[in-house]
């Protein structure tokens, strides 16, 4: 017998789990460093989120944007803590569909005082085990797993959001670097020139007005250049937290593609949203699982039922053993508290639903308007910049052969480097609200944009 209860805890003691201390600072500033490249090369080919692909990484050449996301979705710290959570949700899941321990009871009672000479001790035992459960247990379990999916789809719509944040991060300090190069060039354009500006200001074949002109051209040059170079450099530690990566990291970046833009009436755009954007599909699990919870309220109302076994010998020395049964009557309670708050939660999650559909529908149609009045504008700009192109390369060559004055070739060189920083500027406008409507859209990643 002894044997026997020796074997039972010990196989009761070895479905325990052990506990073992995990430090935290030292770990976790060995995790900044980031996974490797042999990892990330690794982790890529096998990616599974909704609207990305799976991509081949080399790092021995220049990185595109959507390699760049993809990096990004693997590698950034604040997605990888999300998925811990999604790890927690899925413990949830199955901790939900666990049955409670039975209760095993024990008690022995002295005899005492007058008339208790021999007597014995009073022994009794019980069994006792919630049979509530079984009947709660199967909708614990769906409450648990539309939690649990909620959680998935929001991480995925995190992980989708983060990749094409870091695709626009990626070009804008490509798109900046180039504003900055072209600021640049202008500035040392004149600074080469400023001499000879200078004699014929003292010669008096120049105004003062055209000479104060070109000097306050010049000053607000330079303040945009280095207005540009802090921005670019903001910009490149942007994009390097992005990528879970050290501020000072060096990255080769390969020319950006132009995006396509995204088609279609804003209507269609937001129905075709309603069922592809996984932030709203999240939030349709959650109101599952508001509507599994409020079922658990209401089925805790009814009384929870307790069944097991009794034993006893009293002092007299009787032994006693039969059934024991135990109710909770719900007759004050009635567990209407709890049917009350799962109400309003579901209540308020439909509300919530509402809401973002509402800030859906808005987002889309003005990202889609934006779209079409940036491509409108480029495409005049665009026009604008070919003729000056032309007219510069044509100013450059009578320049040289002194065919065209020097105020009269500065002056369209500065027009010239006005429409092309406009241009610039245009274009990284239009990637980022072409990348913004790709994801608030839930367009997957073609083969063709970077």
């Amino acid at each position: 017998m002894r044997q026997t209860a020796l074997a039972l805890v010990l196989a009761i003691l070895s479905g325990c789990a052990a506990y073992h201390a995990k430090p935290l600072r030292a770990p976790a500033l060995a995790a900044l460093k980031g996974p490797p490249h042999r990892a990330l090369v690794a982790a890529a080919r096998a990616l599974k989120v909704p609207g990305l692909r799976p991509l081949a990484l080399d790092f021995r050449r220049p990185l595109t944007g959507k390699e760049l996301g993809v990096i990004a979705v693997i590698a950034n710290p604040a997605l990888r803590a999300l998925r811990a959570r999604e790890r927690i949700a899925r413990a949830q899941v199955f901790a939900a569909g666990l049955l409670p321990d039975p209760v095993i009871q024990f008690s022995a009672l002295k005899p005492y005082g007058v008339g208790a000479g021999g007597r014995t001790m009073a022994l009794s035992d019980g069994f006792l085990w919630d049979l509530s459960r079984l009947v709660t247990r199967s909708t614990d379990i769906r409450m648990a797993q539309e939690r649990a999916s909620a959680v998935r789809y929001q991480v995925a719509w995190r992980e989708w959001v983060a990749a094409n944040e870091t695709r626009l991060a990626a070009r804008q300090v490509y798109w900046l670097k180039a504003e900055w190069v072209i600021a640049h060039k202008a500035l040392a354009l004149w600074k080469g020139h400023e001499s000879l500006l200078r004699g014929d200001l003292r010669r008096h074949l120049i105004a003062r007005s055209r000479w104060l002109f070109f000097q306050a051209a010049q000053d607000a040059l330079r303040m945009k250049a280095a207005a540009l170079h802090r921005a670019l450099r903001a910009a490149r530690v942007a994009l390097a937290g992005q990528l879970g990566l050290a501020p000072a990291t060096p990255l080769a970046m390969a020319r950006p593609h132009r995006l396509r833009p995204v088609v279609g009436a804003p209507r269609a755009l937001f129905h075709h949203a309603v069922s592809r954007r996984l932030d709203l599909v999240a939030m349709v699990a959650a109101y599952h699982s508001a509507n599994a919870a409020l079922l658990r309220a209401v089925l805790d109302q009814y009384p929870r039922l307790s069944l097991g076994a009794a034993g006893a010998r009293n002092s007299s020395g009787v032994a006693e053993a039969g059934l024991q049964l135990s109710l909770v009557l719900p007759l004050f309670n009635a567990n209407r508290g709890a049917v009350a708050i799962a109400r309003s939660k579901r209540a308020a999650l439909f509300k919530d639903y509402v809401a973002r559909l509402a800030a859906a529908r808005s987002q889309i149609y003005r990202l889609a308007g934006a779209q079409a009045s940036l491509d409108r504008e480029l495409a005049r700009f665009k026009g604008r910049g070919l003729v000056l192109a032309h007219t510069a390369r044509a100013a450059q060559a009578a320049y040289r052969v002194h065919a065209l004055g020097l105020v009269s070739y500065l002056t369209l060189m500065q027009e010239l480097t006005t429409v092309e920083l406009k241009m610039t500027a245009l274009r990284l406008a239009r990637a980022a609200t072409t990348l913004a409507l790709i994801t608030a859209t839930a367009r997957p990643w073609s083969g063709k944009t970077a």
